[in-house]
């Protein structure tokens, strides 16, 4: 009767472990929320993820932060903020991810291991798993300054049990909605002063930043929103929601281009200067043809979208690493915004997003870009640049009204293996090809990419843009635009046989 009551103890201990981790294979379905949207609103506002340097610890750190992204993201739009189109949106909501990190209990793996337990012949293991995780909240208004700063930390662990593939991304999602239910008590809290310091910011300060016009006005319930989202009649199209046909049939190649790196930086909404046209739809699609047609793995496809100076100078430290860490590395570069050159020298500067155009100091330095990564490990660096230096915007006014006329930046000098597409010569203008939804030289450049499935070399590729940007600038434009490649003296003799494969 004794063996009975063990055998019997036994598998009333199976029994309720089993059921006790159930519930521990991750699925997409989790991160949904239950919450009731909150009772005053957010309005609608843009929603931005990052994390910190050293926050993540595991090799899966990309996939968890994923978890950590989408759990948060549904509780925004559905329950804490007036969800609507990004074109209607007020400000910023920026969620950083201070620290990740996952431990697990090796006594329970190992005794796992050791055992004969009959699950263990399932593949699932014993497993406790603990998440640690600490994340800030800002929110910004529409001149991008920071109005609340939200800080938290939480844990949690499961329960021990068995668990099969990302069991522990259960935990994961547990520990993220404790850090949201404490954000969603000091939003009811503080949604009055939130919206009202919006509303104040709703004509910027920063007269020639269009990119903010809508009052921000929160909605008390989401129903009503969804509705009259769905429900409005169609709108004119403008330029920004233009398809080319360079924006679809993306050729994919299956190609592998794993030792290839490339850094996307794509100015569009300004604080201090006129805006650029398409220059985020530049950068994105570019991106398309990088992974999906070069063969560029997606994690090695850095895109920053109206990026800072601090931003532009943590990519391009990024890329250098990058070029240490992997042997036979190439680097692509590209980059769609605001150039000028210095008045009294003639150097060049790539304007960030917060830069001035009446102040050098403010901007990113041409030529610490090129001598930077030409000091590194790259076996090739190529830079594609829809941008000109000469202190005029694409639509040929002056980024610094004071000085008037346009001039001629100096000219780089290039070291490395390196080759330079750009989309202007001297003082020429970098125009837009409105008509497309594109710069001129990008929608070119991506053209050339689909023709060819990627596979072309930069002499052919050279001589298809220039040609055709001339010719389109001059029907379209009216104006002469001469794109220009450059190349260093490591290069002259060889780089119209290399290519982007």
């Amino acid at each position: 009767m004794k063996k009975v009551h063990i055998i019997k103890l036994v598998f009333a201990t199976l029994a309720v472990t089993l059921a006790l981790s159930s519930c521990s294979i991750y699925n997409e379905s989790l991160v949904s929320t239950t919450n009731p949207p909150i009772k005053q609103k957010l309005p609608c506002m843009q929603v931005t993820f990052k994390k910190s340097n050293n926050s993540f610890l595991g090799a899966s750190a990309d996939i968890d932060f994923e978890i950590v992204e989408k759990t948060i993201t549904e509780e925004l739009k559905h329950n804490i903020i007036s969800y609507g189109a990004p074109s209607n949106s007020n400000g910023r909501i920026e969620a950083v991810c201070e620290r990740l990190d996952e431990a697990n209990n090796q006594t329970w793996l190992m005794l796992s291991a050791c055992t004969l337990f009959t699950a263990n012949f399932l593949g699932f293991p014993i497993d406790v798993t603990k998440w640690d995780i600490k994340m800030q909240f800002n929110i910004y208004d529409n001149n991008n300054e920071i109005i609340k700063k939200y800080k938290y930390r939480a844990t949690d662990k499961s329960l021990l049990g068995f668990y099969y593939g990302r069991g522990n991304g259960v935990v994961l999602v547990d520990v993220t909605k404790k850090v949201l239910a404490d954000f969603r008590k000091d939003i009811e809290r503080d949604a009055d002063m939130i919206t009202q310091k919006i509303n104040e910011s709703a004509v910027p300060k920063y007269p020639n930043n269009n990119y903010y016009q809508q009052p921000a006005i929160a909605q008390q319930q989401i129903q009503p929103v969804q509705q009259q989202v769905v429900n409005q009649p169609a709108q004119t199209v403008t330029e920004k929601s233009i398809q080319s046909d360079v924006d679809v049939n993306i050729p994919k190649t299956g190609r592998k281009a794993s030792d290839t790196f490339v850094l996307i930086i794509a100015n569009e909404h300004y604080a201090f200067v006129d805006n650029v046209d398409f220059a985020v739809h530049d950068g994105e699609i570019f991106k398309e043809y990088c992974i999906n047609t070069l063969g560029v793995p997606e994690r090695q496809v850095w895109f920053y979208k109206d990026a800072s100076a601090g931003i532009i100078s943590g990519g391009v430290d990024k890329m250098v690493q990058a070029m240490s860490l992997f042997d036979n590395s190439k680097a692509i570069v590209y980059y769609c915004g605001h150039g000028i050159p210095d008045e009294h020298t003639g150097d060049a500067y790539i304007v960030p997003t917060d830069g001035k155009g009446t102040n050098t100091a403010t901007c990113y330095s041409l030529n610490k870009l090129y001598t930077t990564l030409a000091a590194s490990n790259a076996t090739s660096i190529t830079y594609f640049m829809d941008a000109c230096f000469s202190g005029a915007n694409k639509e040929g006014s002056m980024l610094v009204a004071a000085r008037g006329v346009a001039r001629e930046a100096k000219k780089e000098t290039l070291k490395g293996n390196t080759v330079v597409f750009s989309a202007a010569s001297g003082a020429e203008t970098a125009m837009t090809y409105k008509e497309k939804g594109h710069g001129l030289f990008t929608y070119y450049l991506l053209k050339k990419l689909q023709e060819t499935k990627g596979d072309v070399s930069y002499g052919d590729l050279d001589k298809y843009i220039k040609d055709n940007v001339k010719r389109e600038s001059f029907l379209t434009n009216e104006k002469v635009q001469t794109p220009t490649t450059n190349v260093s003296e490591n290069a002259v003799d060889s780089w119209r046989e290399m290519n982007l494969k």
